[in-house]
C-alpha cells in the first residue's frame, strides 16, 4: 500500500492515534493476564484448605507477576522509543503492529504456562512462554533500529551511536536471561523458573556501566561540536 499523502499539520495527529491504539493493545493484553486465575471453590470453606488452595497456585502468582511486569516494560520501552517520533510510515506502522502482535500473544502464552506451572517434568509450556518473550523482544529492537536510523529521519533529534546501542543491549536482557532460565530449567526446573527474578537487578545496576559510558560519549561529541 502506498504512502498516504497527509497534510503536514496531520502528522502530530496520526502519530496520536497509533499511540493511543498501542496503548489500548497493552491494556486490554495486561488485563487479560488476570483473567486465568479463578478463585478457589471449597465444598466446605476452611481457612486451611483455602490456603491450600491458594498454595497451589503460588507458580501461577509468579507467573502473573513476571508477566505484567515484561508488559509493563514493553509498554515503557515504546513509550519512551515513540517519545522521540515526529514523523511516521507506512514500515513503523506495520512494525509496530507486529510488535503487538507479540504482545498481545504473552496472555497466551502465560496461562499455558499457568495452567502447566506444577508440572516440573514438562518443558514445552515455558518454552513457549521464552519464545513469546523472545519474538516479542526482537520486535521490539526491530522497530528501535527502524525509528532511530537518521537515514530515516523520524526522530526529533539524531540520536548517538551509543545510546541506539545501549537501546538494544536493554531489549535484549529479557529474552538473555529467559534463555538462560530454559536451558537451567532442562537440569533444574524450578530453580530455572526462578531466574528471570534476577531481571530488575540486572536491568537496574548491571547496564550501569554502558549508561555512563553512552553519557560520556554523548556529552564528549556535544564539547567536539561546540568546539
Amino acid at each position: 500500500m502506498a504512502e498516504a499523502k497527509h497534510n503536514k499539520s496531520k502528522t502530530h495527529f496520526q502519530l496520536d492515534r497509533i499511540s493511543f491504539f498501542t496503548d489500548g493493545v497493552f491494556a486490554i493484553a495486561i488485563t487479560l493476564l488476570v483473567i486465568e486465575f479463578k478463585v478457589p471453590v471449597i465444598a466446605h470453606p476452611e481457612d486451611k484448605l483455602l490456603w491450600e488452595k491458594l498454595h497451589e497456585m503460588g507458580w501461577q502468582f509468579l507467573g502473573f507477576i513476571i508477566s505484567f511486569c515484561i508488559v509493563g516494560y514493553y509498554w515503557s520501552v515504546h513509550h519512551r522509543v515513540f517519545g522521540y517520533i515526529e514523523h511516521y510510515t507506512n514500515d513503523l506502522i506495520w512494525l509496530n503492529l507486529f510488535f503487538l502482535f507479540s504482545v498481545v500473544l504473552l496472555p497466551f502464552s502465560s496461562g499455558l504456562l499457568g495452567e502447566y506451572a506444577s508440572e516440573s517434568d514438562m518443558l514445552l509450556p515455558y518454552a513457549f512462554y521464552v519464545i513469546n518473550i523472545c519474538l516479542t523482544a526482537i520486535m521490539n529492537a526491530l522497530l528501535w533500529v527502524y525509528v532511530s536510523n537518521p537515514k530515516r529521519s523520524l526522530l526529533t533529534h539524531v540520536i548517538s551511536k551509543e545510546r541506539i546501542q545501549l537501546g538494544l543491549f536493554f531489549t535484549m536482557v529479557l529474552p538473555t536471561i529467559f534463555i538462560l532460565s530454559l536451558v537451567v530449567s532442562f537440569a533444574y526446573p524450578m530453580l530455572g523458573r526462578l531466574i528471570p527474578l534476577t531481571i530488575p537487578f540486572v536491568l537496574r545496576y548491571g547496564l550501569s556501566g554502558l549508561i555512563k559510558r553512552a553519557e560520556r560519549m554523548e556529552q564528549k561529541r556535544k564539547i567536539e561540536l561546540a568546539d
